[in-house]
């Protein structure tokens, strides 16, 4: 009887308000009983960048053979950003639709002139679908193993919310996700 309620409480762990279970000692006397009282607070934040989080084991190891970020892709995308101030406030494509995509593909294109390993986030499996407010570095041979960068600070935001703006967020190592070099 006694493994009942627990159960009952390990699955009532994460339940508002209280359970009354019976006292844990079997030997105590009749009508004992403990009250455990649990409280759930959800607090949910809005995030319109469209990363997600990362698996805890994300940096690359030195044995990879992984490339490290190259340095010169802040400056060159900070520099080319100052430019572009009417692209990064139409950048929202739920928003602005197919135009939304200039100041990516305008950056993209910029470093890639460089170096042909930067590129577009997958979304998907089929590598239709693209991330919105990051770029990324591929630094391995295949199509994962990639360094994500969000250059899009407060992407689509609300009325009351700040503009968009350039930012270099670098994102931890990703061993899984996939690249495109095109959209």
């Amino acid at each position: 009887m006694r493994s009942i309620f627990l159960l009952l409480a390990i699955l009532c762990a994460g339940c508002e308000g209280d359970t009354i279970l019976p006292a844990a000692n079997p030997a105590a006397p009749s009508g004992g009983t403990t009250t455990v009282t649990n409280t759930t607070t959800v607090t949910v934040t809005i995030d319109r960048s469209d990363t997600e989080a990362t698996p805890a084991s994300s940096t690359p190891a030195p044995t990879t053979g992984a490339l490290p970020l190259p340095a010169y892709g802040e400056g060159e995308a900070r520099a080319y950003a100052a430019t572009q101030a009417d692209a990064i406030a139409h950048s929202c494509q739920l928003v602005d639709g197919d135009r939304a995509w200039a100041f990516l593909d305008g950056v993209i294109a910029l470093l890639q002139a460089r170096d042909a390993r930067w590129g577009y986030l997958c979304k998907d499996p089929g590598c239709t679908t693209f991330g919105r407010d990051v770029i990324t570095y591929k630094a391995s041979s295949g199509d994962t193993g990639i360094w994500i960068v969000d250059v899009l600070g407060n992407h689509c935001p609300s009325a009351s919310d700040s503009p968009t703006q350039f930012r270099w967020g670098v994102l931890p190592f990703e061993t899984v996700r996939r690249w495109s070099g095109h959209r």
